[in-house]
């Protein structure tokens, strides 16, 4: 892994922003994350009555509509973060919540539901499609230059794994409610107005989390792995486990992995294609090990379709040894 670094662009001052206090930086930062999570339950339960509406299955709307509108506040952090020249901060944050998205949420839906039981031919194609995009974006960063057509590559090959779900799914989420005219203006409207939120708490986010790194000088790296990372992948955490509780375990899982491959091939892929080429810089590959590692073991604990509650602690486990990680080293 020597070599494969973050995507970065010449960094420069936040615009149009003073420094602040690095506390007070803090503050706005948990005040992103509270926002974060009522705007993205907004923006899920729209997007599944919109699922409803137009009858797509329940890991179809979890892999796609759910996983979109709970990775909102990743890709607004990603834009942000490389229109104000500080990609350390979206790029941390989307590999960090990547691997937050793959041990803690499933680990804690299936405590939660105790035990899951999945779609097996569906979580397969779920999991190995993730691995099929980790390998794409790990290879074009390999020669430390992102190019336009990389980022584009990218997100036509998310647009394949859309195709490939409507393709090798049937089963449907149930109708609920009316779905009629006046129905579909109320959920534009919802989305609309979760989709203009977060992208302004995005924003923000990234300019305190610049200001409370250069206040207590950290890296901005370390803190989005960590910190940013988890904040933002709290709606993720909170839909999957309301999935589980209510039976719909593929659906909690689903979104989980849709997450990530979200995360990996759009919320990167599309600011990367806004220049022509960016330059990368930056140790990634204790952090990409864990990842790829991360995948493999919630492979293989789940490779008969269950996820009981030691295995689901064993994922917890795994995320408590890739914090204790990134805080020693």
């Amino acid at each position: 892994m020597n070599g494969l670094k973050p995507c970065s662009v010449r960094a420069l001052p936040v615009r149009g922003s003073d420094r602040v206090d690095p506390w007070s930086a803090l503050a706005v930062m948990m005040g992103c994350f509270v926002g974060f999570h009522f705007l993205s339950e907004l923006l899920v339960d729209a997007t599944v009555g919109l699922a409803r509406k137009y009858g797509l299955s329940e890991s179809v709307a979890g892999a796609t509509l759910a996983a979109i509108g709970t990775s909102a506040p990743e890709f607004g952090s990603s834009l942000s973060s490389i229109l104000l020249e500080h990609p350390n901060v979206g790029v941390g944050t989307i590999l960090g919540s990547a691997v937050y998205n793959v041990t803690v949420i499933p680990g804690l839906a299936a405590l939660a539901a105790g035990g899951l039981t999945l779609e097996r031919a569906v979580y397969r194609r779920d999991v190995l499609f993730y691995l099929l995009a980790l390998v794409v974006v790990l290879v074009s960063l390999w020669d430390r230059v992102v190019l336009r057509v990389e980022a584009l590559a990218w997100v036509a090959l998310y647009g394949l794994y859309v195709l490939l779900m409507r393709r090798t799914d049937e089963s449907t989420i149930g109708a609920e409610g009316d779905t009629g005219e006046a129905s579909l203006r109320s959920l534009v409207v919802r989305v609309s107005v979760a989709v203009v939120g977060i992208a302004a708490l995005s924003d923000l986010m990234v300019r305190a989390t610049v200001d409370f790194c250069e206040g207590f000088g950290l890296s901005e790296s370390r803190v989005s792995l960590l910190l940013n990372a988890a904040g933002t992948s709290v709606p993720d955490t909170l839909a999957s486990v309301h999935a589980a509780r209510r039976g719909f375990g593929s659906l909690a899982v689903s979104n989980a992995v849709g997450s990530n491959t979200f995360d990996l091939l759009v919320c990167l892929g599309v600011p990367l294609s806004l220049v022509s080429r960016t330059p990368v810089h930056g140790e990634l590959g204790a952090t990409v090990l864990a990842l790829v590692g991360c995948v493999v073991l919630l492979y293989l604990v789940t490779v008969d379709g269950k996820l009981r509650n030691v295995e689901a602690l064993a994922l917890l486990g795994a995320y408590a040894a890739f914090v204790a990680c990134l805080l020693v080293l």
